[in-house]
């Protein structure tokens, strides 16, 4: 983990980082490409230490991974907290930013596999059942990526 530059904000204990991962429901995706840096909200799921998520089969995230895999991950969730004075307002906070590689996958199973986790996050249980390598074969437009993540910091504030 790297050092925070307000170490008390920092969350140090692994499973309430992989917890915010789980259950926050947009993600955002920065990548980097000669210098230039994009990053893109989307929707996600996160399991045993990998983020996936789908996209098209075409667009800037997938061209910025083929020339760049090296991506950074982020999750907040969190509230204003009004005040009085104009520069009294705070935010509460908890938030986690993942390094790590992104690769598409081609193995028909690992996409049937990510696209079950991602509609058992977001969609009622047990539909995913529905989904098999048939069924995922009719959007010959998705792309499914996997983002291996290296290291990770989760913050809060209030500490």
């Amino acid at each position: 983990m790297t050092v925070m530059q307000r170490p008390e904000k920092e969350i140090k204990e692994r499973g309430e980082v992989e917890s915010i991962l789980k259950k926050a429901e947009v993600g955002r995706l920065g990548t980097c490409v000669d210098g230039e840096p994009y990053v893109v909200p989307l929707s996600f799921a996160y399991h045993d230490g990998k983020v996936v998520f789908h996209c098209a089969k075409r667009g800037k995230k997938l061209d910025n991974i083929a020339k760049n895999p090296r991506v950074c991950f982020e999750v907040d969730t969190g509230e204003v907290i009004p005040a009085e004075e104009p520069c009294a307002f705070s935010v509460r906070y908890r938030s986690v930013i993942a390094y790590g590689t992104a690769r598409v996958y081609t193995d028909s199973a690992k996409v049937v596999e990510a696209l079950r986790l991602i509609v058992d996050k977001y969609a009622a249980k047990g539909i995913s059942t529905q989904l098999t390598e048939e069924t995922v074969l009719r959007y010959r437009n998705l792309a499914v990526v996997e983002i291996t993540i290296d290291k990770m910091t989760g913050k809060r504030s209030p500490p």
